[in-house]
C-alpha cells in the first residue's frame, strides 16, 4: 500500500477516532488491559480537539487509491519540550511501516526542540522497541493510579481549592525548577476547563493537579510526598469523579500510601524521551507526579 502522510483535518476527526478507539482497544485486549477509550464517539472527541488546537500539529497516514486513513499522530507545540501522541494505526494494517514513518514525520516536524517526549504502554513491546530505534530513552515507569482515598480530609494548615489565573505563575515556577522547563501554555488550556486544583500551605503553591479525574489530560507536581498526599486527599472531594493521575513507582512510600488509601493500578506507562531531560530525583525537589 502506497503511503501518504498529510495534514489532519476536521473532517478527519470521526475516521482518526474509530482508529484510535480500535486501536488502543486491540492493543489493550491482547494484553488483558481495560480499554482506554469507552467508545469510538468519545475518542473522536479527544482526536477532533487536537486537530483543532492552533499549537497542536496533526497528521494523517492515508493509503489506497480512495486515500483512506490508516493511522494519525499528534506534536504538542505548546511549550519548550514537544509531547508527541497520541499516535495510533489501524489494526488491519499494522507490522507495515506505517507507525515509523508517523513517528519519523512528527520528529522531523519537532527538530530544533529543547526535547521532545511521550508515554508509552509499558507492555506494548512492538512500539517500545520502535521509539527506542528512533532514538528515544526511557527515563520513568509509571502506573495509572484510580479511585477515591479513603482518609479524612487534609490537615487544616491546607487549602485545597480550584486553580485560578492567579497562581499560574506559581505554578509555573513550581514545575521549572523541579523540571528544568515550564508547561505554562498547557496549563493555560486546562485551567480552560475549570478542573486544575492547587494545594497551598504557608501562602504557597506546593503542589497542582491540571485534570485529577482524567490521567489522558492531567499532569501534576508536588514538591513532596507529604504535599501530594494532601493534594490528592483534598481533590477527591472537589472533584464529583474517581481521581485518575499517573504515579511514579519509584516514589516507593507515596505508591505503597496510595494502595492503603483503596486506590487502584490500572497499567503501567513508561515516559520516553530525546533530547533535554532532567532527572526529578536530581532536582530541587523530587518530582511525584508527571
Amino acid at each position: 500500500m502506497d503511503i501518504t502522510i498529510r495534514p489532519a483535518t476536521d473532517a478527519d476527526a470521526d475516521e482518526c477516532g474509530r482508529i484510535c478507539y480500535e486501536g488502543f482497544r486491540a492493543v489493550n485486549e491482547r494484553h488483558g488491559f481495560p480499554a482506554i477509550f469507552p467508545s469510538a464517539e468519545i475518542a473522536a472527541r479527544r482526536v477532533a480537539g487536537f486537530i483543532r488546537h492552533p499549537a497542536v500539529f496533526g497528521i494523517v497516514a492515508a493509503g489506497g487509491r480512495e486515500g483512506r486513513i490508516v493511522g494519525f499522530n499528534f506534536l504538542s507545540e505548546r511549550d519548550p519540550i514537544r509531547a508527541i501522541g497520541p499516535i495510533v494505526v489501524d489494526p488491519a494494517v499494522q507490522e507495515r511501516g506505517i507507525g515509523r514513518r508517523l513517528m519519523e514525520a512528527a520528529l522531523d516536524r519537532a527538530r530544533g526542540a529543547r526535547g521532545v517526549r511521550l508515554l508509552q504502554e509499558a507492555y506494548n513491546v512492538q512500539s517500545l522497541s520502535l521509539y527506542a530505534a528512533l532514538g528515544f530513552e526511557a527515563r520513568e515507569l509509571f502506573v495509572v493510579m484510580t479511585g477515591a482515598p479513603t482518609s479524612t480530609p487534609p490537615p487544616p494548615d491546607w487549602q485545597i481549592r480550584p486553580l485560578t489565573e492567579a497562581d499560574m505563575q506559581e505554578c509555573a515556577s513550581l514545575h521549572g525548577r523541579i523540571h528544568g522547563y515550564p508547561r505554562t501554555n498547557e496549563l493555560h488550556d486546562a485551567l480552560a476547563t475549570g478542573t486544575p486544583v492547587v494545594a497551598i500551605r504557608g501562602e504557597r503553591v506546593r503542589a497542582y493537579m491540571t485534570s485529577p479525574a482524567n490521567w489522558l489530560a492531567n499532569h501534576g507536581i508536588g514538591e513532596t510526598d507529604e504535599d501530594v498526599r494532601a493534594l490528592l486527599l483534598g481533590a477527591a472531594r472537589i472533584m464529583k469523579d474517581p481521581l485518575s493521575f499517573l504515579l511514579p513507582i519509584r516514589r516507593a512510600a507515596l505508591f505503597r500510601w496510595c494502595l492503603a488509601q483503596g486506590l487502584r493500578t490500572i497499567r503501567p506507562m513508561m515516559l520516553m524521551t530525546i533530547g533535554e531531560y532532567r532527572d526529578p530525583q536530581q532536582a530541587y525537589f523530587p518530582s511525584v507526579l508527571y
